[in-house]
């Protein structure tokens, strides 16, 4: 929902931030809801909502999984590799990505309910928000939202890159690539088998390769469904007014 920039300043805001984990999203919309508006975390629904109990049973916790402690939700997605250096077997690996996927399929559309044009909704999405392969799911959100895409600059792209390979972590990939990616490691590594790669090393390698495949992605989906911003337009927003302000700048 691309509204002009008049109307857009008017009525009541519905809008769903798109880009990489790490350019400002749930930044900006813990922001907003601390000022009023209300707040949707796909990551939040996803982790207490559609798997909490699929990562109790498979983790083995009793804890509820809530928003204090959503890093449940990153051990269940977990990484692929050798089990003595954290790692999860292949298939189990696959099982856990394909039931993170439904479950965010589930989560756009909870989001696009909460939409009623009576109040101003800010919906923080999930870096893989790009990777779903339903459109009319997506289209059922950007019908009722403005995307606007965090686009990172070259600058944040490194840092994005630097903090992945000092800080590797679970990640969700698009299922089309994702076993050319790994083959493609295990060939260069020299590596037998998938449960003998270390789990840190896929992750600082694969990283780049998923950030390239993802930045046309968030174009496009803006293209559709919103805008483009420089993340570095939000840095010194405080308030409403500011936040909307800058979004009202790219709107004809």
């Amino acid at each position: 929902m691309k509204p002009a920039k008049r109307e857009f300043l008017e009525q009541h805001k519905s809008i769903t931030l798109i880009g990489m984990s790490g350019v400002g999203k749930t930044y900006l919309s813990q922001l907003m809801k601390s000022q009023g508006w209300e707040f949707f975390s796909c990551d939040y629904q996803i982790g207490t909502v559609y798997l909490n109990k699929i990562i109790q049973d498979t983790l083995g916790i009793d804890d509820q999984v809530s928003v204090e402690n959503l890093s449940y939700l990153s051990k269940f997605v977990g990484q692929v590799g050798d089990s003595s250096l954290g790692g999860i077997p292949l298939s189990e690996f696959k099982r856990r990505q394909k039931l993170y996927y439904e479950a965010e399929c589930r989560s756009i559309l909870e989001g696009a309910k909460r939409i009623s044009g009576e109040r101003d909704v800010i919906i923080d999405s999930t870096g893989s928000l790009c990777e779903i392969e339903e459109k009319d799911i997506v289209e059922e959100l950007g019908k009722k939202t403005l995307f606007v895409y965090l686009k990172a600059s070259d600058q944040d792209k490194q840092e994005l890159i630097r903090r992945a390979q000092k800080y590797p972590k679970p990640l969700f990939f698009p299922p089309s690539k994702f076993d050319a990616w790994l083959n493609d490691f295990i060939e260069t590594h020299n590596i037998k088998l998938s449960g003998q790669m270390p789990p840190d090393d896929f992750s600082r390698w694969v990283f780049p390769k998923l950030l390239a495949s993802r930045l046309p992605k968030y174009e496009t989906l803006a293209n559709q469904y919103g805008i483009t911003i420089p993340a570095a337009e939000f840095y010194n927003v405080k308030t409403p007014e500011e936040f909307s302000s800058t979004i009202a700048k790219y709107l004809s």
